[in-house]
């Protein structure tokens, strides 16, 4: 089962069941380690009687939240930054070619997505710098240039289907 963990939980982020929800232990209400960020863990005095209410409970809680999402985001922030690195290195997409093959990525972005809305979305998560999505996107800007000449909308020189299948009908008879 600890396999099946680990493949599913790539970035560390599942609570196990042994470290209770969210990794505060359910039998003594404090946390089930010391905090990622090295800060001293505050418990309440050894000896005094006193319990820890909900609402510390609550608080330590929202803590840990606050310091699990921070470093979620940390590690989301190199993510997108390694791929930027890598789009820039690839020999392919980056290098001289980086300005113009994010250029025909946007061309075929802008080509498809009439409400911007797959472009927001690809800005926003930044998921628009992954080499995979940058070269998915030169591929179909390639196959939109294939498909017309410069400065034509493709296909607009052909005679009508009618006279090329019946030579010498004409679709303009009297």
């Amino acid at each position: 089962m600890p396999e099946t963990e680990q493949l599913l939980d790539e970035g560390g982020m599942a609570p196990r069941p042994e470290s209770g929800l969210y990794g505060l232990l359910a039998e003594s209400g404090g946390p089930a380690g010391p905090p990622a960020d090295g800060a001293p863990q505050e418990s309440p005095a050894p000896g005094d009687g006193s319990q820890a209410t909900p609402d510390d409970e609550a608080a330590r809680l929202e803590a840990h939240l606050r310091r699990t999402d921070a470093q979620r985001r940390a590690r989301w922030q190199q993510q997108v930054e390694q791929w930027r690195q890598e789009a820039a290195g690839d020999p392919e997409l980056g290098g001289e070619h980086l300005a113009a093959s994010v250029a025909r990525a946007q061309l075929a972005l802008d080509r498809f997505d009439t409400d911007k809305s797959i472009g927001r979305l690809l800005e926003e998560s930044g998921y628009g710098n992954h080499p995979a999505v940058l070269r998915f996107f030169n591929r179909l800007a390639d196959s939109l240039l294939e498909d017309s000449l410069p400065g034509s909308e493709g296909g607009g020189s052909l005679p009508p289907l009618e006279e090329r299948m019946y030579a010498g009908w004409s679709s303009q008879r009297p």
